[in-house]
């Protein structure tokens, strides 16, 4: 727009040059004529620059319009995305939680085969034993250590599996609620 300005005061000036050097008017009558074009091409540029200004301010607030809408547009979208994450978390935490939830039966049912199984190893080893030796006392002695060691530790491989499923849990539950709080903060 300032181009096109430049351009039709330069054509002004060269037509009034112009204007003059052709003049068939006295020099009075031809510096009346020059003030009288000079004045109108002032108040052409007058109503020019108020346009001009009223184009920009129109602009501006366009723009100024545009803007709000696109922060508002990725506020909601940030909000939207922060709750699905929220949720998802929620489910992820439910999911460990059911998870953990399932295995602690599965562990006991594991550990009591497990006795079972060593419970019914030992008895055998004892009948094969007292077929062997007789009534030698120190190899049974030494089947049933064998077996309360085996005992021993079927017991504390059931309580680490209890342990984990309880740290699982707890994991998931802290999970849960921290998803919980992050969708709470951003409603």
């Amino acid at each position: 727009m300032a181009n096109k300005f430049g351009m039709f005061l330069i054509g002004g000036v060269v037509g009034a040059v112009a204007a003059l050097l052709a003049a068939p008017r006295s020099g009075v009558e031809t510096r009346a004529m020059v003030a009288d074009k000079a004045s109108d091409v002032f108040c052409n540029a007058q109503e020019w620059g108020e346009d001009a200004a009223a184009s920009a301010q129109h602009m501006y607030q366009q723009a100024a319009t545009k803007g709000a809408e696109m922060v508002n547009n990725m506020t909601a979208k940030g909000q939207e995305i922060a709750s699905e994450a929220a949720a998802r978390g929620a489910d992820v935490a439910a999911s460990i939680q059911e998870a953990a939830s399932n295995l602690s039966p599965t562990i006991n049912e594991k550990g009591d085969e497990l006795r079972e199984k060593i419970e019914s190893a030992r008895q055998r080893i004892a009948d094969q034993v007292a077929k062997n030796v007789g009534d030698d006392s120190d190899a049974a002695d030494a089947v049933d250590a064998a077996a309360d060691a085996a005992d021993e530790a079927v017991d504390a491989a059931t309580e680490t599996a209890h342990e984990a499923v309880e740290a699982a849990e707890e994991a998931a539950g802290k999970a849960k609620d921290k998803a919980d709080k992050k969708a709470k903060k951003d409603e």
